[in-house]
């Protein structure tokens, strides 16, 4: 199968290198492989000869060094190179270019650009151009700002999707030494070893192995299959991405994943609440689409009827019909009719709702990627938040993956600690080939490769060596394997046929959980070496100590064995092995435990046990973990088997009550989650072995501990993969999808309180006077200015945009929200208690800043500009106080919160210190006047007033609003990308 000595010289001199391949057609292999042309298979020589043009070897594997390796590369692709990361200094320009198109951006930069050119060449350059650059230079600013803002989610999801730790990873043979690494560091050439849990890391063919079942995720009809691999079926062909479910094989790579999709575009939300944000950016666009629309109707027709008046600098108003106008007054009047109903109807659209979902989810995928969290579809966040219902294993769950050797019987004789000389050398011959062959082994007995085995393998390896003297090298010399029957979750058992070297007797192995092997076994072996009939005595005897060791919370594994033949082996009946021995093993409870159990409870969770282990063992740690009280009901603890025979209607019914399923095959656990789906449930799965991978895909939500091996299948099915051997962290992962859906609810309020209020104000300050004649609003219109300058239409937009959105979303998520039960799924979005207080605080704002509007002049004795000043700054002001009410007023601890956000708070400082300066210092550019400290005063105690009115309202009576009460998500296939 390998290269001969002479070839493989040759191959390392230097001077050839540049010639190896050369009469390699690398695309035949590829159409080999693809097509599973057996054929063209022959054709080619068949497998020896393509891993001899392949240069590599079945024992030995390719050279492995550093100019083999980009050989390889360059000559036949690598998967590295579809692994590259993206260009972060393009995707920022992208995000740059992306806010230069908006359309608030593009009209302020229009107007400001027509208002510069009349105004040079009416009042010359030296008077235009410094505010013109100025205010360019401010527009340029909140573009960075913007492509920044937009720019932070997508380096978050960068980060978490490029971390190396969560590469899986396939065991390869280079230059004769077996090692571990990433898909993505293999190469065509290369020998890998697969084991069940595995990814084919590119199109392969088989070489050796036992009983290899791959599924292909995605195949022609885009479901998936299960397809047997091997020689005897004549299907050597394995393809890239597919997983191993079940058996083992060595395989030789001929092609290194060129197929493998791209990366994906990130879906930052989907389902109903996507299409509800989305409906109510539109019905917000509407409104403000109509409000703008009538303001520019009543404009023109003002314009037209020459019932505008234009101001110069030194404050005089004339009409524009007048002949001391001219024709650049009519044209600077004009541009503002345009443009002030353009910004009305852009600065009422909730763009920044998309955004706040990007910012709180990348915020949230980086803090639990901290927490060796990897979230693989950020768009999930929103059913972690209304998960009620966890769907858990005991080994690796609950309890700890490792496991210790606690008890052991060889026949009826418990045996602890005792010497094994003093078993029979025959039976102990037996336990070691029981013990030491009977596990996943690559090829045969000579290799020189031992694969990873799990925990329980492990524990009674390391037993059998420290207390029956097992020496595992001897015994593979001594053996050879002729068949292996792989262990999997169904029939939960494992077989190995095997030939003695220096008799050539034939003896079949079987391990497995106890009750499955007992039945099996007709007799047993005492500790003399002397065979016993299991009569109905015996056997109950056998099957009492199997209950007590049960109780106590064991696992238990039993042993048997059968001198056969080749011919026999596939004749006799499994019911003729003799017992060897039981081992108890015990997985002690994961520290926290007990902790986690109960705040998932105190959270309103229900936890369900679905393990494959015996119904006591099961009832022990449940009890032992707070799943199970003391003084459980009846049919809360129940068989799968039982579960399984019940039908649908009966599983929905007895859902409530049941809490541990014992016994559980995956398809029992599969129906749990399905059952618990149809009655309307949103599941949570944590799984951890092969046969969860249904259950997980069938979930809401799928979790998956990644810090076992063999589990790249595992995680390819999990929503969410954990990195860190701790059950605390799925608490904190729950907390943090309740705290992403609260934020956003929280940034919706805002925004859409701001919004209404900037949309009437700007509508009735735009249309009413506020003292005619002496001063009409038209007059500000018909000069080339709006309501609001443009300086302070940016200023709003970084506040309602960036400012407020960071104070908002990105803090912790509180303790308080795991005190409460998880949210409907199909709750709206804009509850009732948003509505109230979105109604109390607009209806407030615009009552207190159009009283300004029309009557502040005369009662605070303040002139025009003031009077704009002071209603610009009430309105900052009142949204500011609007986002502390919002934090505030979400915890029952509101003054410990003060003094815990510290954060917060300083986002708040520095928003008012920013505007202090605005006003004060930037007053020419920002169009504003300074106001004295009882002007400040005013404005401070305006916007403090809100605040006891949302503690008031927040519990009075329902307030709705109608164009909002009615926006609701309907379209499941929504998404926010």
């Amino acid at each position: 199968m390998s290269g001969n000595s002479d070839e493989s010289t040759i191959s390392t001199v230097m001077d050839i290198e540049p010639a190896r391949f050369a009469n390699f057609d690398p695309s035949s292999i590829t159409t080999l492989v693809r097509t599973r042309n057996r054929r063209l298979l022959q054709d080619l020589g068949g497998l020896d000869a393509i891993i001899r043009a392949l240069e590599t070897d079945t024992e030995n594997g390719i050279r492995g060094d550093s100019r083999d390796i980009d050989a390889r590369r360059n000559i036949f692709s690598s998967n590295s190179n579809q692994l590259q990361e993206r260009n972060l200094v393009k995707c920022f320009c992208v995000c740059a270019v992306k806010a230069i198109k908006d359309p608030l951006i593009i009209i302020v930069v229009v107007f400001t650009v027509l208002s510069l050119g009349f105004g040079i060449k009416k009042d010359g350059l030296e008077w235009i151009w410094p505010e013109g650059v100025i205010k360019l230079l401010a527009i340029f600013t909140v573009v960075i700002v913007s492509a920044g803002t937009n720019f932070w989610p997508i380096t978050q999801c960068h980060d978490s999707s490029g971390t190396s730790s969560y590469t899986p990873q396939v065991d390869v043979v280079r230059a004769g030494e077996w090692t571990k690494i990433p898909i993505s560091s293999v190469v065509v050439g290369d020998i890998v070893f697969l084991k069940p849990g595995d990814q084919v890391p590119g199109d392969a063919l088989f070489i050796d192995g036992s009983s290899l079942h791959l599924e292909n995720l995605i195949n022609v009809n885009g479901r998936s299959e299960c397809v047997e691999v091997g020689h005897e079926n004549k299907n050597p062909f394995l393809f890239s991405g597919s997983m191993v479910v079940d058996g083992y094989a060595r395989i030789v790579v001929t092609a290194d994943g060129k197929n493998k999709r791209n990366h994906q575009q990130v879906i930052w939300m989907e389902g109903k609440h996507a299409d509800e944000l989305l409906n109510l950016t539109t019905v917000v666009g509407k409104l403000g689409q109509a409000v703008a629309f009538a303001t520019f109707f009543l404009f023109l027709c003002r314009f037209f009827a020459g019932n505008v008046y234009h101001d110069d600098k030194k404050g005089n108003k004339a009409l524009l019909g007048d002949e001391k106008v001219e024709i650049w007054d009519h044209l600077l009047a004009f541009v503002g009719i345009l443009a002030a109903p353009a910004l009305i109807a852009l600065t009422s659209g909730l763009e920044g709702l998309v955004l706040a979902v990007k910012i709180t989810l990348a915020y949230s995928l980086r803090k639990l990627m901290h927490a060796k969290v990897l979230v693989r579809k950020p768009s999930l966040c929103h059913s972690v938040a209304s998960v009620d219902t966890i769907c858990l294993n005991k080994t690796g769950t609950l309890t700890a993956y490792f496991a210790e050797v606690k008890k052991f019987w060889l026949g009826l004789s418990s045996i602890e600690e005792a010497p094994h000389n003093l078993i029979a050398p025959n039976v102990l011959e037996l336990l070691h080939q029981a013990i030491g062959l009977n596990t996943i082994q690559p090829r045969s007995a000579n290799s020189t490769f031992a694969p990873p085995i799990c925990s329980t393998e492990a524990a009674i390896s390391d037993w059998a060596v420290r207390h029956f003297g097992m020496d595992k090298e001897n015994l593979r010399q001594s053996c050879t394997i002729l068949v292996i029957e792989p262990f999997n979750s169904t029939n939960k058992r494992s077989g190995v046929l095997i030939s003695k070297n220096n008799d050539n007797t034939i003896h079949v192995h079987r391990k497995g959980a106890a009750d499955v092997i007992l039945p099996m076994c007709s007799h047993y072996y005492e500790t003399t070496g002397i065979v016993n009939v299991i009569n109905k005595t015996t056997r109950a005897l056998l099957e009492q100590i199997l209950e007590g060791m049960t109780k106590n919370g064991f696992r238990c594994i039993a042993f048997a064995h059968r001198k056969t033949s080749i011919e026999e082996y596939f004749n006799f009946s499994k019911q003729q092995l003799t017992l060897l021995g039981l081992v108890g093993l015990k997985n002690p409870l994961r520290n926290g435990v007990k902790r986690v159990v109960k705040d998932c409870q105190r959270a309103g969770i229900n936890l369900k046990l679905l393990t494959g282990d015996n119904i006591l063992t099961a009832t022990v740690v449940a009890s032992r973990s707070g799943i199970l009280e003391p003084d459980n009901q009846p049919g809360e603890i129940i068989e799968g088997e039982e579960f399984r025979n019940y039908t649908s209607e009966e599983r929905i019914e007895k859902l409530d009550t049941i809490r541990v399923v014992a016994g559980a095959t995956p398809f029992d656990k599969f129906l749990m989650v399905q059952s618990l789906k149809k009655k309307g449930n949103v599941v949570a799965y944590l799984g951890r072995g092969l046969g969860d991978v249904q259950a997980l895909r069938e979930a809401d939500v799928g979790l998956c501990f990644g810090t076992q091996g063999g589990t790249e299948i595992l995680k390819a099915c999990s929503n969410i993969v954990i990195q860190k051997k701790d059950l605390s962290i799925v608490f904190d992962i729950l907390r943090w999808g309740r705290g992403f859906y609260v934020s956003i609810q929280i940034y919706t309020q805002f925004l859409i309180t701001a919004t209404l209020v900037d949309l009437v104000v700007d509508f009735v300050m735009s249309i009413f006077p506020s003292d005619p004649p002496d001063f009409d609003a038209m007059a500000v219109i018909s000069s080339g200015k709006i309501p609001y300058p443009v300086f302070q239409l940016l200023w709003v937009k970084l506040i309602l945009g960036f400012f407020a959105a960071i104070s908002l979303i990105i803090k912790q998520p509180s303790e308080e929200l795991m005190s409460k039960p998880p949210r409907d799924r199909d709750e709206p979005l804009m509850n009732d208690v948003m509505q109230r207080s979105i109604s109390a605080q607009a209806i407030y704002q615009i009552a207190v800043l159009l009283a300004i509007h029309f009557k502040g002049q005369s009662i605070l004795k303040v002139n025009v500009n003031e009077k704009n000043t002071l209603i610009f700054t009430t309105y900052v002001l009142c949204q500011v106080s609007t986002v502390v009410n919002a934090r505030l007023f979400e915890e029952k601890k509101i003054f410990q919160e003060m003094h815990n956000k510290k954060c917060f708070w300083g986002i708040i400082g520095f928003i008012v210190l920013l505007h202090g300066m605005l006003v004060e210092v930037l007053k020419n550019l920002a169009g504003t006047a300074r106001l004295d400290s009882r002007q400040w005063g005013i404005c401070f105690l305006i916007a403090a007033a809100s605040t006891p009115i949302s503690g008031l309202l927040k519990y009075a009576t329902a307030m709705r609003i109608p164009f909002l009460t009615n926006v609701r998500g309907t379209n499941p296939k929504a998404k926010i990308d």
